[in-house]
């Protein structure tokens, strides 16, 4: 039901991100293949999306702040994304997306989401479907029983935000060139100078 961050494999643990309004949802029924705003954005079809260890919430951030910063112009931005773009005023506007603008809005976005550890067994593995450039994004065609589903907590056994779960992987990953290098938006959304002030003054209805 709930397991404390400090106690996930962070290197081989299988995570799923979701709204905050689908936590009940997915404790009491556990999770379903459909195809949801995120996954529209990368084309996805119908599937429970899940990202293999601390590379994977790496990658899948990165390449949400990729996909609005060098891809989408503010008026392909999704209605439901739309109140994470708080510097944006006119979305009719074909106007580019900056990345710090994409990064604020990731960051917003975290913070209104919640992380879980997604337990799977070998054969759900075995049908699983590997993208992605690191091979850390996987989508599953099945349905994952409640079970084996559980909320990413703190030791208080406080629901952390998908915000917090992302900088707990930060801190860790940090110092690694490897990864700063293969995922250098990730990094710059926890780097950028104003960010804390901007998110601390704007977000507080965003929850």
């Amino acid at each position: 039901m709930i397991v404390d961050i400090k106690n996930c494999d962070i290197n081989n643990d299988y995570f799923h991100f979701s709204n905050r309004k689908n936590v009940d949802s997915i404790l009491n029924n556990g999770l379903r293949p459909s195809v949801g705003t995120a996954s529209k954005l990368v084309g996805d079809a119908s599937n429970v999306s899940v990202s293999k260890g601390g590379k994977g919430i790496i990658g899948i951030i990165n390449s949400f702040i990729y996909k609005f910063s060098r891809e989408l112009k503010t008026s392909e931005i999704p209605e439901e994304y739309r109140k994470y773009f708080l510097e944006i005023s006119d979305f009719e506007l074909s106007n580019s997306i900056s990345r710090d603008v994409a990064c604020k809005a990731m960051a917003r976005k975290l913070k209104d989401e919640v992380y879980f550890r997604v337990q799977l067994d070998e054969d759900e593995i075995a049908k699983a479907q590997i993208g992605g450039l690191t091979g850390y994004d996987v989508s599953l065609p099945m349905g994952i029983d409640k079970s084996k589903v559980d909320i990413i907590t703190d030791s208080n056994e406080t629901v952390l935000s998908a915000y917090d779960v992302a900088r707990f992987v930060y801190e860790r990953a940090k110092n690694i060139d490897v990864i700063r290098n293969m995922h250098e938006d990730f990094f710059y959304m926890f780097e950028m100078r104003e960010q804390d002030n901007s998110l601390d003054s704007k977000d507080g209805d965003e929850r």
